[in-house]
């Protein structure tokens, strides 16, 4: 597995379209989330994490509001023919080497709590709804777990 982490301006134009429709396969046709559009207009404010398996197929993505403080991961993806394989944690490490000694937050999907905590990341808050889905707030305190 390849994963790169690159800021919106050095995607190229097929590296983005790969990624929005990985986006759309998980979260529009599998979670059926039609509440909250999932190209949102704020990509261009991010950093993509793009996982490629063997053949140059991207099999996960997520993105990363680096600007923000603390910054923000959001839209885990992992193609739906290749969920429960690890991938997920994988590419989640390399985000959170990235992130290093840095703050950061997401928005858990609620049945994934105890997944991201195995991660490091801790839950605060109470559970909310967004896009018609159960979620929690979570941080990461900043440890270098790869």
């Amino acid at each position: 597995m390849r994963v790169e982490i690159k800021d919106y301006e050095a995607l190229s134009r097929d590296e983005l379209y790969r990624a929005l429709h990985l986006r759309d396969l998980v979260f529009v046709v599998g979670q059926k989330i039609t509440a909250e559009p999932e190209v949102d207009g704020r990509d261009p404010l991010c950093e993509h994490a793009l996982m490629y398996d063997e053949d140059g197929l991207l099999v996960a993505t997520a993105r990363i509001f680096h600007r923000e403080a603390p910054m923000i991961v959001g839209r885990v993806a992992v193609h739906p023919d290749r969920q429960g394989q690890g991938l997920g944690t994988i590419l989640m490490e390399h985000v959170q080497a990235h992130l290093g000694a840095g703050a950061a937050e997401l928005h858990a999907q609620a049945h994934l709590e105890r997944w991201y905590t195995r991660l490091g990341w801790r839950r605060f808050g109470d559970v909310f709804e967004e896009a018609e889905i159960a979620h929690v707030m979570m941080r990461w305190p900043g440890i270098d777990k790869v």
